[in-house]
């Protein structure tokens, strides 16, 4: 049997811990299987040997705090015919935005960005640290040419269908109920709350949730909850501003 025709793939690292390209590499007869159909040009993690754009996509994690990782983000757009946002760092800031809320004089770095408000992208597969299936499932609907979705349904959802118990009724803080699902609810399985960090669903209520939250934690420490993982915090402002 003739094979497929490759696609080109950079997969590129900025500041960050670089848990969501091991994850890629987690399994390796799935990484195997992704081969086949790509040319993994780029990949710092993975190999010795890499060469520039431009590809057909390229995967970024991480966020960019240096001159030159500004620089390499941009020359990645230009190069690229896709460019997917992989991670919580990258998606949201991550956790280094923490620094962001600090005073001024007690940090001399610039704020923690996000990779989407610095260039345009085309997908996001979030999370930390992604789930390598879901960006391989990503990668192939792209390959057939396909719009490949995320999963919108909360947390909850996923809680639901694997009957763990509702760590809100039992009065501990989660923030199953807002956060988009696609995790298979992993930590929740794991006895952990939901922090949040694939970011919320397209319907959720950010104000309906510090409501729930105001028995069980403080006002501050559902804020800090709700802000762990960065742009949660600029997405929860805005939609509360909105009456949502």
């Amino acid at each position: 049997m003739k094979p497929y025709p490759k696609k080109t793939l950079g997969i590129y690292s900025l500041t960050c811990c670089e848990g969501c390209q091991f994850e890629i590499l987690k399994d390796y007869d799935d990484f195997s299987q992704l081969l086949k159909y790509y040319d993994v040009r780029n990949f710092r993690l993975g190999q010795e040997e890499n060469l520039p754009g431009p590809f057909d996509v390229s995967l970024v994690e991480g966020t960019p705090e240096s001159k030159e990782e500004y620089t390499l983000l941009r020359e990645i757009r230009k190069t690229s015919a896709i460019v997917i946002v992989i991670g919580s760092c990258a998606h949201l800031g991550g956790i280094q935005s923490e620094r962001n809320s600090l005073p001024k004089k007690m940090t001399l770095a610039k704020d923690v960005v996000s990779i989407p408000e610095v260039i345009n992208t085309d997908f996001i597969v979030p999370g930390c640290p992604i789930s390598h299936k879901e960006l391989f499932a990503f990668l192939m609907d792209i390959y057939w040419n396909k719009v490949p979705t995320l999963h919108d349904l909360a947390v909850c959802f996923e809680c639901r269908q694997n009957e763990n118990q509702c760590l809100l009724k039992e009065g501990k803080p989660c923030l199953g109920p807002i956060t988009r699902g696609g995790c298979d609810s992993i930590c929740v399985n794991g006895g952990e709350a939901c922090y949040g960090c694939r970011g919320a669903t397209d319907q959720a209520d950010f104000a309906k949730m510090k409501e729930i939250l105001k028995p069980i934690i403080s006002d501050e420490d559902s804020t800090n909850m709700m802000t762990i993982y960065g742009d949660y915090e600029c997405e929860w402002k805005r939609r509360t501003d909105e009456g949502k």
